[in-house]
């Protein structure tokens, strides 16, 4: 059989000059299953050599340059925060873009949105050159969640600031990475911008939004945080705030404000959110209710919260709304976490959860629907993957589920194979039960050097295909600034059944 892989996937023209000459444009007359079967296949025959003797964890040479991919767009500070496969096998990122060889930002930070082909090449027709960049007022902005929309459109959740604050920002792009300009606020001529500010805490305070979720009616929540001033200091909250489908805020939400700021978890110590738990396909579940999660800084202690889907505080989660997860050790054995990075939910309701904890390791949780801890998962609802040494620590930053129930993880670990200490990648694998994966990589983990300073992921998605892409920074020697980095494992070796013909947003 000869193979054109990158050629019929790299290029959407091909579907429509051959409309009977592929399996898989035939396939697509047939409904939405087949679609997806007919596309797993062709991705399954056409995979690189490896891919047929493919062991789950190995880096997919075929991707980028030997299985990596990095970006120095202007020689800056770049960092990629958060990843979205689409079904072609293209995928969006968002992060920031720093330094004064940014267009219009006098050395400050931009949100970064740039898109890719399915080999790990910059896709050209979107943006400039791949990359869509927004400054609004030469101040910081900076992008932390993407989502791709069915028609091809995208949502970046993150930071947009003046000279004096910062405020949630909520952008969407066409499928030609240029802005919507019939979403979000208006100018003085009432003409829509393409993104909008929400101010929440006031003039003089920093608002900063660092995840996202898009309900079926199309209604976006943000989650992120607001500060307070107590006794001389600022401290972080929690705030949620939902959007209308065309970007203005919705009034419908938190008994009409449009956002609430919940409590402090643990007194005047500073709360900082992290995540949304969503399903493997990046959804709220069906009765929209809103899990959100993040860590007390100082204080050990990590935390769970959910809120119905009106806005209001969930009493019939754990009876108070919200679960605390103080990290201890008790004859060896470590409980709780001090951080929670990210949170997943299962197909039964169930909610995973990755951090760290006294073990300093990658440290993955489950509890029930009700908030209650599942303690048929892993030992008694804990297990860990730790690859650094007692005294070095593994930091999780990003998670994400398979279509098999199987549970990913990544960020980064302290190596010191070559004598001093560094950062790579590092990607863990668990199975459905919380025990470790050890069919994955070496003995259930994943260590990949990028280069020889320092590399870290702070975002995870799995393929349509069941690969693996996690995206974060590298730094190259002699060189301060961060550079976009991406790394491609390779999934189960049956494609077909890996991610469970679950379609991931934008599909």
């Amino acid at each position: 059989m000869k193979c054109t892989r990158n050629r019929f996937q790299n290029d959407p023209s091909l579907h429509r000059r051959h409309p009977g000459g592929m399996g898989a444009v035939r396939h697509a007359r047939l409904g939405a299953f087949s679609r997806r079967l007919g596309a797993t296949l062709l991705a399954f025959a056409c995979g690189t050599g490896a891919a047929f003797a493919a062991h789950p964890g190995d880096i997919d040479t075929g991707f980028g340059l030997g299985g990596y991919v990095t970006n120095d767009f202007f020689g800056t500070d770049e960092q990629i925060h958060a990843v979205a496969p689409m079904r072609d096998g293209r995928f969006v990122v968002t992060g920031k873009v720093t330094g004064s060889n940014v267009t219009g930002n006098g050395g400050s930070e931009n949100v970064a949105v740039a898109r890719y082909l399915p080999n790990g090449a910059l896709d050209d027709s979107f943006g400039s050159g791949g990359l869509f960049q927004l400054d609004v007022d030469s101040a910081p902005d900076e992008g932390r969640a993407v989502r791709v929309l069915s028609d091809g459109s995208v949502l970046v959740a993150g930071t947009l600031s003046t000279a004096a604050h910062a405020d949630y920002g909520l952008i969407k792009l066409r499928p030609d990475g240029s802005l919507d300009t019939t979403f979000g606020e208006a100018d003085a001529g009432s003409a829509r911008k393409g993104y909008v500010r929400l101010d929440i805490g006031g003039p003089q305070v920093h608002d900063e939004a660092y995840a996202m979720a898009v309900q079926r009616n199309g209604k976006i929540v943000l989650a992120g945080i607001t500060r307070v001033f107590h006794d001389g200091f600022w401290y972080g909250q929690v705030a949620v705030a939902r959007f209308t489908a065309d970007g203005v805020p919705d009034t419908t939400f938190a008994g009409g404000q449009g956002h609430i700021v919940l409590a402090p978890f643990f007194g005047a110590a500073g709360d900082t959110l992290t995540t949304i738990a969503l399903d493997q396909a990046g959804n709220l579940p069906a009765d929209n209710r809103i899990v959100v999660g993040g860590y007390t800084f100082g204080r050990n202690t990590a935390f769970l919260a959910r809120l119905t889907a009106d806005g209001a505080v969930d009493t019939t989660f754990n009876t108070t709304g919200r679960v605390t997860l103080q990290a201890a050790t008790s004859g060896g054995v470590s409980t709780g976490l001090s951080m929670l990075s990210a949170a997943r939910l299962t197909r039964d309701g169930r909610i995973v959860v990755v951090g760290e904890g006294s073990d300093r390791g990658m440290a993955v949780m489950r509890f029930n629907a009700n908030g209650s801890l599942d303690t048929t998962f892993g030992q008694n609802g804990r297990s860990l993957i730790k690859f650094s040494g007692i005294s070095d620590e593994d930091i999780p930053m990003a998670l994400a589920l398979q279509g098999n129930g199987r549970i990913v993880a990544a960020g980064s670990a302290t190596n010191r194979a070559t004598g001093a200490a560094h950062q790579d990648f590092l990607v863990g694998r668990w199975n459905a039960d919380g025990s470790v994966d050890t069919t994955f990589g070496e003995q259930g983990l994943k260590v990949a050097q990028v280069s020889t300073v320092e590399d870290g992921a702070y975002a995870v998605a799995v393929e349509v295909s069941g690969n693996i892409l996690a995206g974060g920074y590298t730094s190259q020697p002699n060189v301060a600034p961060r550079d976009f980095a991406l790394l491609r494992l390779l999934g189960d070796p049956d494609r077909i059944f890996a991610n469970g013909f679950d379609a991931p947003p934008g599909f």
